[in-house]
């Protein structure tokens, strides 16, 4: 848990990058660069489109620092931008893709699909019935299995209440284990037995 003097470091570090420090702005960076990309890879499913919006996330942050108030941790800030440059990326790609299907009905392409490796296949199944749950579903299951926040943490990145965070959560997992007990194998049975609803 972070405390109040912890926030003001935050604040300073911020302010000083926001004035043009390059150390301020690059201890920030190495304070969080990692963390935001396993979120946004997990959120988008695609690594270089992660890298791009880890990219996007910072530039906004940059331009936004003098909005930073340390009233919470700058991570927490940090990941409420990259969860919304997620967001929009997401519905973008709902656009792309409802106009690539259209495209692939048009198209008369029968040439057969190259066979992945097993783990290639888990991975997409994973990632596939990921992409199903709900934004704030998918969003909780990340901030707590991936980045280990507590409850309230997630409750304050997610902008609702404690409760409705576990309600996230055991949708998520519930919504995992029903899709992924449905594929041809037992998709990561192991690692969905040690979840608790």
């Amino acid at each position: 848990m972070t405390t109040d003097s912890e926030h003001k470091q935050d604040l300073e570090r911020a302010q000083r990058a926001f004035a043009g420090d390059e150390q301020a702005w690059r201890a920030i960076y190495d304070d969080t660069c990692q963390s935001l990309f396993n979120l946004l890879a997990f959120q988008v499913g695609d690594r270089d489109a992660a890298m791009d919006l880890l990219q996007e996330t910072y530039l906004t942050a940059l331009g936004k620092l003098d909005r930073y108030r340390g009233q919470g941790p700058l991570g927490a800030w940090l990941r409420r931008i990259a969860l919304r440059k997620a967001l929009d990326w997401r519905r973008g790609l709902a656009r792309r893709l409802r106009g690539n299907q259209r495209l692939a009905r048009e198209a008369d392409d029968t040439a057969p699909e190259a066979a992945s490796p097993r783990f290639d296949s888990e991975r997409a199944a994973f990632q596939a019935a990921l992409n199903r749950l709900s934004a704030k579903q998918r969003a909780a299951l990340i901030l707590r299995e991936v980045e280990g926040l507590d409850f309230d943490a997630i409750a304050a990145e997610l902008g609702c209440r404690e409760a409705t965070v576990r309600v996230h959560l055991h949708r998520a997992r519930e919504g995992l284990r029903r899709l992924l007990s449905t594929a041809e194998t037992p998709l990561f049975a192991e690692e969905l037995e040690g979840w608790q609803p």
